[in-house]
């Protein structure tokens, strides 16, 4: 329950956009106020947690250009100190299709530095399309990012040269990932969610028309592959054979989290995990957490083997939740917000029995509760009247 997760916030002065965990556990926070003269530097900052108060203490940083926007995701490399972000370049350089948006920067103790060239992922010109979401392989030897021009594009490490062609996407890409042999490449956008090869390109399994378990209309949000090595479900289906995706209702009123066999490409489950959309998901490097955050700034915490939900945090940032990641550990949660905050939640070392989050559903939506209880007390109030 959310009393018993202890959590501090840190203002960092400027609004987070994307949220990175180094192998030593180090948080790396990537945004700023973008391109022109809102005064809000654009950053990537690195930062230590304090694991006695949680408090986030700065290490080094990057301040980059404010004739550009600020970083709109980042991925961390597997086993070097490298972080490979997008950066959209400036509005001129964009329109003349010169925009070398993904970068490679390195960390150290004393500062945060360009390494090597920077390459084009966005093939729009258009200044108000970027790079939505970015994934690397278990390997770090290839680096996915989707756009909101509705292309996929596909690097290799180092070289940041194509490893095929640009793949279309259905629209808007919202997510990316790979599976943890890096052959498959999911990718999501409202009406689709496609897997392709990561060899060519090729299509290896599509699954349109996105609905909930009772057939109401939704759309992927996002989509991660399990994690975890030999964990299974209760079918006896492996965790790494697991697809995840957040299901948004269009009604924007609910929000399923999905998981997906990928040997037979069946639904194995959908469950409702919060009563408002999901604007932002999290997989524990261990495969046995979930995270999402909701456009009621609400976060919630899953078990990865029954989609139930073991914590809920209302109102936890006070603007919105943009981007959230969980330590190398499983020890913490680590959100990010508009707000320009940065907050740090210690994980319970036990979850809350079923009584608990059925206690938590109802905290979390009391408002609700009290209308229906005086709704309930004045009708039957009415029923003993007229008898």
């Amino acid at each position: 329950m959310a009393h018993r997760a202890k959590r501090l916030t840190t203002e960092v002065g400027f609004p987070i956009g994307c949220i990175g965990v180094t192998l030593g556990n180090e948080v790396v926070l990537g945004g700023g106020g973008g391109a022109g003269r809102s005064g809000v530097k654009n950053k990537l900052a690195v930062y230590s947690i304090d694991s006695a108060g949680l408090e986030l203490k700065k290490v080094s940083e990057a301040i980059l250009s404010s004739e550009e926007d600020a970083p709109t995701c980042l991925a961390v490399h597997p086993s070097e100190k490298v972080v490979i972000s997008s950066i959209n370049t400036c509005k001129d350089a964009m329109q003349k299709g010169n925009n070398n948006n993904c970068r490679v920067f390195e960390l150290s103790k004393k500062n945060v530095k360009a390494k090597g060239k920077a390459a084009k992922t966005i093939c729009s010109t258009s200044d108000y399309d970027y790079q939505k979401c970015i994934a690397i392989d278990a390997l770090g030897k290839l680096v996915a990012g989707g756009s909101t021009d509705g292309t996929l594009a596909v690097v290799q490490y180092p070289s940041l040269r194509q490893a095929f062609p640009y793949v279309e996407a259905a629209g808007e890409v919202n997510d990316v990932d790979f599976n943890a042999s890096g052959k498959w490449l999911a990718v999501a956008t409202d009406s689709e969610l496609k897997v392709v090869s990561t060899k060519d390109g090729s299509l290896v399994q599509n699954i349109d028309g996105p609905h909930t378990a009772s057939g109401q209309p939704a759309v992927f949000r996002f989509a991660k592959f399990g994690a975890g090595n030999k964990s299974k479900l209760k079918n006896g289906t492996e965790l790494r054979n697991v697809l995840y995706t957040v299901l948004n209702t269009k009604s924007r009123k609910l929000a399923y989290i999905a998981m997906w066999d990928t040997k037979q490409w069946s639904r194995i489950a959908t469950r409702p995990v919060c009563q408002s959309a999901i604007t932002t998901f999290a997989l524990s490097p261990s495969g046995k957490l979930l995270a999402v955050a909701t456009a009621s700034l609400q976060i919630a915490i899953c078990d990865a083997h029954t989609l139930k939900v073991l914590l809920r945090i209302p109102a936890a940032h006070s603007f919105a939740i943009t981007t959230l990641a969980f330590d190398r550990d499983d020890k913490y949660l680590i959100s990010g917000s508009a707000d320009e905050t940065c907050q740090v939640l210690r994980l319970p070392e036990t979850w809350p029995n079923a009584l608990d989050g059925v206690v938590d559903l109802v905290m979390a939506n009391l408002q609700a509760v009290i209308i229906a209880i005086v709704l309930l007390i004045a009708i039957l109030a009415a029923l003993v009247v007229r008898s």
